[in-house]
C-alpha cells in the first residue's frame, strides 16, 4: 500500500458525487453512479453510503423522510436521551423494520463496575449489565433483533477486548439477536483499531474521519485531533481485512471546498468522506428536512 502525505491526502478529492445526491455511491472520473448499497465489510449487511445519525432529533417524521428518499441505515445508542432516542427510531420504522438496518450502541461505565470486570465477580457484572442493556434496547426498538450492536465509545482496551464482553456479542450473534457487533471508538491514539487490525475480531468500526483530521464539538466544544496519515492507513487496512468501516465526526470539522474556490459546504465535506473506498457509509446528524434534502439530491 503506497502511503501518500497529509497535504496529498487532505486535497485528494476527485470528480465528487453528483446525480443521485449522496446515495448514488462514489463518482470517478466525472462519471456518474447508479444508486447503490455498500456492503458493510464481510457483513453480508448493504447500507446506503449515507447513515442517519437520529441522536439530534425529536422528529420521528424526519427520519421517515429520510427512509422514503433512499436513506436504509440509521444510527442510536442506548444513551441517547435516556433510551428515548431508540424509541424514536422504533416508531420510525414501523411497518418498515425488515427494510431497515438500524446500528444502536451501549456501554459499561467505569463506575457501575464495582469489580473492574476481574474475576468470577467482575465477569458476572458484565454479562448482567450487557444483557440488561440489549433486552432494553430491543423493547425501545420493538424488535426482536438488532442489525448492528456497537460497544459505545470504546477508550479502554481492557473493556473492550474483555473476554465477558467478546462472549457476549458473539452469543448474541449466534442467538439471531444481533447480526453484526462492533465499537465506536474517540480513541485518538488508535490503538483500538490497530488492535482490532491485528486480532480481528469486531465486524464494524465507527470513528472520527473528516477532512481536516480533527474537529470541535458543535455542542460541548471539545476538540481533538488525531494522525490523518496513520488513520488513512489503519483504516484501509481495517477495510482490506472485512472490516465494515462507518465514519463519524463527518461534519464536524466544518465546511469544505474540494477545488479551494467555491464557497464551502457541508454536502462537499460528506462527500470527501465518501471518496475514500473504505469507508462503506458516513453518519450525518440530520436534524432538519433541508438538511436530508441538501444530501439526497
Amino acid at each position: 500500500m503506497k502511503k501518500i502525505s497529509r497535504k496529498e491526502f487532505i486535497t485528494k478529492t476527485g470528480a465528487g458525487i453528483v446525480g443521485l445526491g449522496l446515495l448514488s455511491g462514489r463518482s470517478f472520473e466525472g462519471k456518474e453512479d447508479k444508486p447503490v448499497m455498500n456492503e458493510l465489510g464481510n457483513t453480508g449487511i448493504f447500507v446506503s453510503p449515507l447513515c442517519f445519525g437520529a441522536a439530534r432529533t425529536n422528529d420521528e417524521g424526519l427520519i421517515r423522510f429520510a427512509i422514503d428518499h433512499g436513506i436504509n441505515f440509521l444510527d442510536t445508542g442506548r444513551s441517547y436521551a435516556n433510551g428515548n432516542n431508540e424509541r424514536l427510531v422504533g416508531r420510525a420504522v414501523k411497518g418498515k423494520r425488515k427494510d431497515i438496518v438500524i446500528q444502536s450502541k451501549m456501554h459499561l461505565e467505569p463506575d457501575e463496575l464495582i469489580y473492574q470486570g476481574k474475576g468470577r465477580k467482575g465477569r458476572k457484572e458484565i454479562k448482567e449489565i450487557l444483557e440488561k442493556r440489549i433486552a432494553e434496547s430491543l423493547e425501545a426498538l420493538d424488535t426482536d433483533y438488532i442489525d448492528i450492536m456497537l460497544f459505545h465509545s470504546a477508550d479502554q482496551e481492557y473493556l473492550t477486548y474483555h473476554n465477558t464482553v467478546m462472549n457476549f456479542y458473539e452469543k448474541q450473534k449466534r442467538k439471531g439477536i444481533i447480526r453484526a457487533h462492533g465499537f465506536s471508538s474517540h480513541d485518538y491514539t488508535l490503538g483500538l483499531l490497530k488492535k482490532n487490525n491485528t486480532d480481528k475480531f469486531y465486524d464494524i468500526i465507527m470513528h472520527p474521519f473528516n477532512h481536516s483530521g480533527g474537529f470541535i464539538h458543535s455542542l460541548s466544544g471539545w476538540s481533538a485531533q488525531w494522525d490523518q496519515d496513520v488513520l488513512l492507513e489503519e483504516l484501509e487496512k481495517a477495510a482490506g481485512m472485512g472490516t465494515g468501516i462507518v465514519a463519524m465526526k463527518t461534519c464536524s470539522a466544518g465546511p469544505y471546498s474540494s477545488n479551494g474556490k467555491d464557497e464551502p459546504t457541508y454536502r462537499q465535506a460528506v462527500e470527501w468522506v465518501l471518496q475514500h473506498p473504505f469507508v462503506h457509509s458516513a453518519a450525518v446528524a440530520m436534524v432538519n428536512y433541508e438538511q436530508v434534502r441538501n444530501y439526497v439530491y
